[in-house]
């Protein structure tokens, strides 16, 4: 089930598409394995411009993709 990821999209953006999901592997260069609660996996790039905690096997995220990302899924926040 998609969530709002709650803030502002520039002027005829696109709004990106969110789902939460569990981290469930940590892989190399920050790259995490995240199980969306569909029960899908992706890999996830690490969020990028945030100066948080590293998320780590177990947390809650939130993940998002943007139609103009070519890059694939990224973190976009961690979930208490």
């Amino acid at each position: 089930m998609p969530v709002d990821p709650g803030r502002p999209s520039p002027a005829g953006a696109p709004r990106p598409i969110a789902f939460e999901g569990d981290v469930v592997g940590l892989l190399p260069l920050g790259l995490r394995r995240v199980r969306l609660t569909n029960g899908h996996v992706v890999t996830a790039l690490p969020a990028r411009g945030k100066a948080e905690a590293p998320s780590l096997v177990g947390d809650r995220v939130t993940i998002e993709i943007a139609f103009n990302q070519l890059k694939g899924w990224r973190l976009s926040g961690r979930r208490p």
